[in-house]
C-alpha cells in the first residue's frame, strides 16, 4: 500500500469512528463523517486493486440479505409510483437505502480493533447524550428527556439499542476493559432512557432481555423481571406510564387504539401499495374516529402504517427483511460462539436489538425515524464485521 492509500486509509478509520460517536448525538454530523468515511474507503479501494478481492471475500457471507433488501426498495418504488403524494413519497425513498449499511460497514471496518473502536465510540456517544439529556432533566423535571437529538421517541430508540449492546457484552465473556466499560455506560443509559417515558422502548428493551436470557443464564430472566418491578415502583410519571402500558382505557393507549383502526381501514381501501410515503397525516384525517383528537403524522405502529402506506407488497417486504436478518444473526452466533469476543458478542446482541427494535416497532413507527433506523442497521453491519475471517 502507498503512503497516500495509507493516509487515507486512516482518515477513513477516524471518521467511520467519529461516524458511530456521533449517532446518538447528531444525525447530521454523523452523516457528515460517514459520508467522509465512505469515500476515503472508495479511495483506498481505487489506490489499492488487491483491496477489492478482500472485501468480496468479506461481503460474500451476506449475499442472502441482498434479495430481501432489494425487495425492501421495489416495494417502496412501487408504493411510491402508484400514490396518493408521488412526488412526497419519490421524495422519501433515501431511508429506504439504509439497510444498505449492513453491507458498507463491513467493507469498512476491516479489523477487529476498528470493531473494538467503533463499540467504545458508540458507548462514548450514548454516554454522552445520557448525562446531556439527564442534566436538562434535572434543570426541568416536568420535560421528557430528549438527549442531543432533542425528541424523546428518538432519543429512546438509540438508547434502546445502545444499551442492549451494553447488556450483551456485559454479561458475556469477552475484553475485559470492554466488559468494564459496558457495565460503567448501563445505569447511565439505562437512566436515560427511564426519563425518556417512552413506554415502547421499555417494552422493547425488555423483550431484548428476554432473549438474551434464553440464550446466556435462564436466571438472567430476572433482569427484566427486576427493570419492570422498578419502573411499576418507581414514583411519579414513570410508574404513571409503566402502568398506562397495561390499562386499555388510558387515554393514550385509546388514541393509539384509534390510529391503529384507522390504519386497518385505510389498507382495506388500498391493499396492495397503500396511500403512498408522504401525506399520512391527511389521509389519517379522513379516516380517523370522530371520538379521536389527535392529527396524527403517522399511525405508531410499524406494522399497521406499513399495511396503510404501502399496503400488502410493503408488510410483505418487511417481514422478508427482518426475518431473513434475524435468520442471518442466528446463525452468525452459532457459528461464532464458541471463539467468543466480539465475533460471538456482536450477533447475539444484533439478535437482542434486532428483537427489541421490533418490539418497539410495534408502538412507534421507529422504522421512519432516520436517527434510529441509521444507528439500527450500522449495528447490524457492524455485527457482519465482527464474524468477518480476519477482522476477531
Amino acid at each position: 500500500m502507498t503512503a497516500v492509500a495509507r493516509f487515507l486509509q486512516q482518515g477513513s478509520t477516524v471518521t467511520l469512528v467519529l461516524f458511530f460517536a456521533l449517532m446518538p448525538v447528531s444525525v447530521a454530523y454523523s452523516e457528515i463523517a460517514g459520508g467522509i468515511a465512505l469515500v476515503l474507503g472508495l479511495a483506498v479501494f481505487i489506490l489499492t486493486p488487491d483491496r477489492w478481492r478482500e472485501v468480496r471475500s468479506r461481503v460474500a457471507p451476506l449475499r442472502p440479505m441482498l434479495l430481501p433488501a432489494a425487495f425492501w426498495i421495489i416495494a417502496a418504488v412501487l408504493s411510491a409510483s402508484f400514490a396518493r403524494d408521488s412526488a412526497g413519497s419519490f421524495g422519501k425513498l433515501s431511508k429506504f437505502l439504509v439497510p444498505f449499511l449492513f453491507f458498507a460497514i463491513p467493507a469498512l471496518v476491516r479489523t477487529g480493533r476498528m470493531v473494538r473502536h467503533a463499540v467504545i465510540a458508540l458507548f462514548v456517544g450514548g454516554t454522552a447524550t445520557s448525562v446531556f439529556g439527564i442534566l436538562k432533566f434535572i434543570d426541568e423535571p416536568g420535560r421528557r428527556l430528549g438527549g442531543f437529538v432533542g425528541f424523546y421517541m428518538t432519543t429512546a430508540g438509540l438508547l434502546l439499542m445502545i444499551a442492549l449492546l451494553a447488556f450483551t457484552i456485559a454479561l458475556t465473556k469477552g475484553d475485559r476493559r470492554l466488559r468494564l466499560g459496558a457495565t460503567i455506560v448501563l445505569p447511565v443509559v439505562i437512566t436515560a432512557l427511564v426519563l425518556t417515558d417512552t413506554r415502547g422502548a421499555w417494552i422493547g428493551l425488555l423483550a431484548g432481555l428476554l432473549l438474551l436470557a434464553a440464550f446466556l443464564l435462564k436466571r438472567l430472566v430476572l433482569v427484566p423481571v427486576l427493570l419492570a418491578g422498578l419502573l411499576i415502583l418507581f414514583p411519579g410519571p414513570v410508574r404513571e406510564t409503566a402502568l398506562s402500558a397495561i390499562d386499555p382505557g388510558h387515554p393514550r393507549n385509546a388514541e393509539r387504539l384509534f390510529m391503529w383502526e384507522a390504519g386497518i381501514r385505510i389498507f382495506r381501501d388500498h391493499p396492495m401499495t397503500g396511500t403512498g410515503l408522504a401525506g399520512m397525516r391527511d389521509v389519517y384525517l379522513e379516516y380517523r374516529d370522530s371520538r379521536s383528537t389527535e392529527k396524527a403524522a403517522h399511525l405508531h405502529s410499524v406494522p399497521i402504517q406499513l399495511l396503510a402506506a404501502m399496503g400488502l407488497i410493503g408488510f410483505v417486504a418487511w417481514v422478508f427483511l427482518f426475518g431473513r436478518l434475524l435468520r442471518w444473526l442466528v446463525r452468525a452466533f452459532r457459528r461464532s460462539r464458541s471463539s467468543g469476543g466480539l465475533g460471538a458478542q456482536l450477533p447475539l446482541a444484533g439478535m437482542a436489538i434486532s428483537l427489541g427494535f421490533i418490539v418497539n416497532g410495534l408502538f412507534e413507527w421507529n422504522l421512519g425515524d432516520v436517527e434510529v433506523i441509521t444507528l439500527f442497521w450500522s449495528l447490524m453491519g457492524l455485527a457482519a464485521a465482527a464474524c468477518a475471517d480476519d477482522p476477531v
